[in-house]
């Protein structure tokens, strides 16, 4: 193994929840802090978000992000190596008994989550907690790299559908009583359905609408916040109001953006836990 993947194999093996994550976290955030990657972005980002926020508020919410990523990654790879332990880490689940009910039904259902929080670390709870979950995820360019994430993600669990995989191996998957895990909140190409997120017209993919649509499955939008390192809250809220009757077009399209609410509504919470670095609105 070499490159990325064995210095973050090299991470894996040593982090340790206490004073080793605590080292790994502090390496981590201040690589980024000096590189800043996508510094400008961020801002510019947060600016025409929060229109009314003043430059030390984005600044300071920049230098959180970086934090963020730090920890998140060495709560993840402290995970990996006991996933059981991620049930601990999560202090509070509000709404639980919603995902309780589908299961214990045998009903599928999508996760509507985000780049919010530790999502990764949000896809473990979920697998440890008994929930038939596979997320729809994009592995990275570098085959090494994809090849070892994906090693991560099946010791915590977690079930993975390739981003271009086909949809009706999803849609039957949900039907069937699975619980299908998707982040829609990432940049889209024009042929996604344009409207508003955070007040700015930007494109979504129209693919979980459709899946949902297909399936006949209600979308449940869940979020893990950090309140500490290794301590978190998550949020399972109602599932949401889907437009089920009409013209297919107004329905994805409706749909699509009653995720796109919902997701801002996660992001506003802590905004700071959140991927500003992006071009989502490219």
């Amino acid at each position: 193994m070499r490159g990325k993947g064995a210095l973050l194999e090299l991470f894996r093996r040593f982090v340790r929840p206490g004073w080793r994550a605590d080292m790994v976290a502090a390496f981590f955030s201040g690589g980024l802090r000096c590189i800043a990657p996508r510094k400008n972005v961020a801002l510019e980002n947060l600016r025409q978000a929060y229109p009314e926020s003043d430059e030390k508020w984005r600044r300071e919410t920049v230098r959180k992000c970086y934090g963020h990523l730090s920890w998140m990654v060495a709560e993840y790879l402290s995970l990996v190596s006991r996933p059981e332990e991620v049930l601990s880490w999560v202090i509070s689940a509000e709404g639980k008994d919603i995902l309780d009910e589908l299961k214990a039904a045998g009903k599928g259902c999508i996760i509507l989550a985000g780049h919010v929080g530790n999502w990764e670390l949000l896809a473990a709870w979920l697998a440890q907690s008994g929930y038939p979950l596979t997320a729809v995820v994009r592995n990275p360019d570098d085959p090494e790299l994809a090849e070892l994430i994906e090693d991560y993600r099946r010791r915590s669990g977690v079930g993975t559908f390739e981003k271009h995989f086909i949809m009706k191996e999803a849609v039957r998957f949900a039907k069937g009583g699975g619980f299908l895990g998707l982040l829609p909140d990432q940049a889209w190409n024009s042929s996604g359905i344009q409207g508003p997120f955070f007040g700015r017209s930007c494109f979504t993919a129209a693919g979980p609408a459709a899946m949902a649509h297909l399936a006949g499955v209600p979308v449940v939008p869940v979020v893990s916040y950090r309140i500490a390192p290794f301590r978190h809250r998550v949020i399972i809220s109602p599932p949401l109001p889907l437009r089920t009757e009409g013209d297919r077009g107004d329905i994805l399209r409706e749909n699509t953006l009653r995720m796109n609410e919902a997701i801002e509504k996660m992001v506003r919470i802590s905004p700071e836990q959140w991927l500003w670095f992006h071009r989502r609105w490219k």
